[in-house]
């Protein structure tokens, strides 16, 4: 993907209420940088009602519209048929690390949707399982070896809960070289661009430190994203580029949607975006390394393939009525923002969605209003150098509104670049001001094009649960 190249698209109007009378808006000069990355992950099985690569490659270009830089495949191999826990098997148990699963399509349709990915700019990252295989992998036959046993027994991980897999032996050597060997395979093969990696702290560092290593496009490394909190390590010593903010998710946003809290809420959002951390994180970090993240990154998402199957359903049933105003906060307080299988329509599961069932989108009836909100946020994100994490890093400060118990406002800072947010958590038109703290110079809603005033008199609204997004004028076109 050529992250330096300059994109100029149009802002979308979007309106974050049904009550809001919206603008034409500005365009904004898009730079795609690795610091600003939106990623989107898809599975397969129900991201289309085929069900398969070709359904996805339909869809590559409405990803580029909406202004995805990578597309994360969930894992696509030959799947095991033993101890499912489901209609179908979990894409997260394997029988062969180099082969497709025939519902997914052939080698020739993964070649076609990499092309097409890589003619619409993007990256494609495969997801890899380094901790556990399928009962019936091929592995179990021609390397025992490689597996964890128990009185002689192969071992079912997480203390025999997950009863459709087998443990690997984290220390074996062998098995690490091979496994590492099967990465490469897939970017020699198919050009592919990174890895999401499975429970990453569960296989030894060593099969990361193998595989940063080792795993190579065209001589350099590929990206990395590690499925974990618990070890910052992984990030700081350079395995991984990324891991998942998975205590903020879970415990501050889900935590805020169901027992909302302004202040905890400001305090969580300041520590993250200044330290990468988060408060669960900040009391004891499994290897207590200082600063871990920074000049790194991590992912921030409200939903993916877990939190669906696991916390309820999609991003409507886990943050129901403040979904839009922790969306707009996803995509501005830190990091790499996730979309996952239709959140940009606000897809509606009705519940919970198993892994190990087929339950394809709805597209038939997207929410644009939605869509429209996510577009304009990845061209914000694309655009402000403010709102970049990693090697540049734009640090926020909370600013104190006249409706506290009802208004989060925060500014984004690098160097003389600002973007000011404005979220409504409440459901009830707010009017207020920001006595101090507003930056010097000419600013607009990039939402309805609105300017802000910097003084501390200039009055602003938010409709209920609405949300205002100020950057520079002059990065707009």
């Amino acid at each position: 993907m050529k992250f330096s190249k300059e994109i100029i698209l149009s802002a979308v109007t979007v309106a974050l209420s049904a009550s809001v009378s919206v603008a034409a808006v500005p365009e904004l000069k898009e730079e795609r940088v690795p610091e600003n990355r939106v990623i989107y992950e898809v599975f397969v099985r129900n991201f289309s009602p085929e069900g398969n690569l070709k359904g996805v490659e339909a869809q590559i270009p409405r990803l580029k519209e909406l202004g995805v830089d990578v597309v994360w495949l969930m894992p696509i191999y030959k799947l095991g048929d033993t101890g499912k826990w489901g209609s179908y098997s979990s894409p997260y148990a394997i029988k062969n690390y180099r082969m497709i699963d025939p519902d997914n399509g052939t080698e020739q349709d993964l070649r076609d949707l990499v092309k097409t990915i890589h003619d619409n700019d993007m990256e494609i990252w495969f997801d890899w399982v380094g901790n556990h295989t399928a009962m019936d992998n091929v592995w179990v036959e021609s390397h025992p070896e490689f597996y964890s046993k128990k009185d002689g027994e192969f071992v079912h991980p997480f203390n025999g809960m997950w009863k459709d897999v087998y443990e690997l032996n984290r220390d074996s050597e062998a098995m690490q070289d091979t496994m590492v060997s099967d990465m490469q395979y897939w970017v020699d093969e198919f050009d592919i661009d990174g890895y999401r990696c499975d429970y990453a702290s569960g296989p030894s560092p060593e099969l990361w430190r193998k595989a940063s290593e080792r795993v190579l496009k065209d001589g350099k490394r590929v990206a990395w994203l590690a499925e974990d909190s618990s070890r910052p390590s992984l990030v700081k010593n350079g395995y991984f580029d990324y891991n998942y903010c998975w205590d903020f998710q879970e415990h501050v946003l889900k935590g805020f949607a169901n027992n909302p809290d302004l202040d905890k809420l400001r305090a969580a959002c300041e520590l993250l975006a200044n330290e990468g951390i988060t408060l669960g994180e900040a009391s004891a970090p499994e290897d207590t390394i200082r600063k871990p993240y920074e000049g790194r990154s991590r992912m921030v998402y409200l939903v993916n393939h877990d939190v669906v199957q696991d916390q309820g359903g999609t991003e409507d049933v886990v943050y129901h009525k403040y979904v839009r105003p922790l969306t707009v906060l996803q995509f501005t307080v830190y990091g790499m923002p996730l979309l996952y299988n239709g959140q940009e329509i606000n897809y509606n599961s009705g519940g919970r969605v198993s892994i190990a069932e087929k339950t394809p989108i709805d597209w038939s009836n997207p929410n644009p209003e939605m869509a429209d909100m996510i577009k304009t946020l990845i061209k914000i994100k694309h655009s402000q150098p403010a709102l970049r994490t990693g090697k540049e890093s734009g640090l926020l400060t909370n600013l104190s509104t006249s409706a506290d118990d009802a208004v989060y406002a925060y500014k984004r800072t690098l160097g003389d670049e600002n973007v000011v947010v404005m979220l409504n958590f409440s459901d009830k038109d707010q009017k207020f001001n920001i006595p101090k703290g507003l930056p010097e110079g000419d600013y607009s809603d990039a939402f309805t094009g609105n300017e802000m005033g910097t003084s501390g008199a200039s009055e602003f609204f938010l409709p209920p649960y609405g949300a205002a997004v100020y950057v520079k004028n002059e990065r707009m076109k």
